[in-house]
């Protein structure tokens, strides 16, 4: 069996995971909870990979003083790269890049809408099951400061999760 990084031009997954905002603010409102989406990556040279990825975060909380319903929209889009290390059909990896924020707060007090850039660093071990297909457990680390009101958030937060995918 071939491995990944050696045998393959690229892939594709998709993931599930869960979010742990970093800000104090955000957890009280929200908490923590599952997102999901895909990811496609590139060989670009040797073990280095160029990656693109989107997820969606939807989250219901309370106000902090009223107690009336709160909903939240969080849309990462990102890019990067990673380094790939493999020993024998796994293929641990570690990667750095930016993302596009999206995020949408809706409630009685109004509707706000933002976006912003920010920074995604990534850890992770691919599992090889067969010659194309693969499982993927990850961890991730994201900051994006943004002030969609008149307050400033940190959008960000650690997620771990685990992906399956096929290379082609």
């Amino acid at each position: 069996m071939q491995g990944y990084v050696t045998a393959s031009v690229g892939a594709f997954e998709v993931k599930g995971n869960y979010f742990i905002p970093s800000e104090q603010a955000f957890k009280d409102i929200y908490g923590g909870g599952f997102a999901f989406g895909a990811e496609v990556s590139f060989k670009i040279w040797n073990n280095l990979h160029f990656w693109a990825d989107g997820r969606f975060l939807s989250r219901k909380g309370e106000l902090t003083f009223t107690k009336e319903e709160t909903k939240l929209q969080i849309i990462p889009i990102g890019f990067g790269l990673k380094y790939f290390l493999t020993a024998g059909t796994l293929q641990f990896y570690g990667g750095i890049g930016g993302g596009y924020f999206i995020f949408k707060e809706s409630n009685v007090i109004g509707d706000v809408s933002k976006d912003g850039f920010g920074f995604i660093t990534r850890i992770g071990v691919l599992f090889q099951v067969t010659d194309s297909f693969f499982f993927d457990l990850f961890g991730n680390y994201s900051n994006c400061k943004m002030q969609p009101a008149d307050f400033s958030i940190d959008i960000g937060g650690i997620e771990a999760g685990i992906g399956a995918g096929f290379k082609f």
